[in-house]
């Protein structure tokens, strides 16, 4: 199981730290707000944020874990919230309602946080700190999705007359793939929550970790093997 684990979750680690640094590397040439945020969230949150949560869990001795642990939801919440900058960014510029969604997702996370750091000692963490912390970052990966997918929808509608690049289409589909797999991934963590009071759950553990191979397949697909800048300009299809 420890094998298993290590496989899902250090690829999707290890992907995430590529792909993020590649989309930071073009937004430092570019300097398009969009590639910015999400080559931040999926270095910061993908990347970092698991690398620390893995080991607060399973590497670092007992008193550390907790200080481990804040910084990697620290991490993780950033990562989400700048994912859901970035879609706003990328599907809904301007629009008054993208900014809501965002400005919802940054108070549920900046609550949850705050509510852990009152209490980081904490292991598992209270049931209000999960939830808002779960619940805030699903959000902005099933947000992310659902842009993704529907756009990829628009664009293979498109393809059919010439008026759209199919690997544009293809690749707008495996981030909303990958991001799908994040939110599969909090539902499991959710799950979890019931059925052990500490650690993980061995099915849940290897659900989670098959979620993490096939969210880190779909990153490398949609971005190492293909231009990352142009999954970052939906509107230029």
């Amino acid at each position: 199981m420890a094998v298993l684990s290590l496989i899902g979750f250090g690829s999707f680690v290890l992907v995430s730290l590529l792909v993020g640094g590649r989309l930071l590397l073009l937004a430092r040439r570019t300097r398009e707000p969009a590639e910015a945020a999400l080559g931040a969230a999926l270095f910061f949150g993908g990347g970092l944020g698991y690398l620390l949560l893995v080991l607060a869990h399973d590497v670092l001795p007992p008193p550390h874990a907790p200080g481990a642990l804040l910084l990697a939801n620290l991490h993780l919440h950033a990562g989400a919230l700048l994912l859901a900058i970035g879609t706003a960014h990328i599907f809904r510029p301007g629009e008054a309602s993208a900014r809501a969604i965002v400005l919802a997702i940054a108070l549920v996370l900046g609550v949850s946080f705050a509510l852990r750091a009152a209490d980081a000692s904490r292991m598992p963490p209270a049931p209000l700190v999960f939830w808002t912390s779960t619940l805030g970052s699903a959000a902005a990966y099933a947000w992310s999705a659902l842009e993704a997918g529907r756009y990829a929808a628009r664009l293979r509608r498109r393809v059919r007359f010439g008026l759209a690049d199919p690997a544009v289409a293809r690749r707008i589909a495996l981030w909303s793939a990958a991001c799908s797999a994040a939110v599969a991934i909090h539902v499991a963590s959710g799950v979890n929550r019931f059925l052990v009071t500490e650690g993980t759950h061995p099915a849940v553990l290897a659900a989670s970790s098959g979620l993490g191979l096939g969210a880190a397949s779909c990153l490398w697909l949609a971005f190492l093997r293909a231009d990352p800048g142009v999954a970052a300009q939906p509107d230029a299809a």
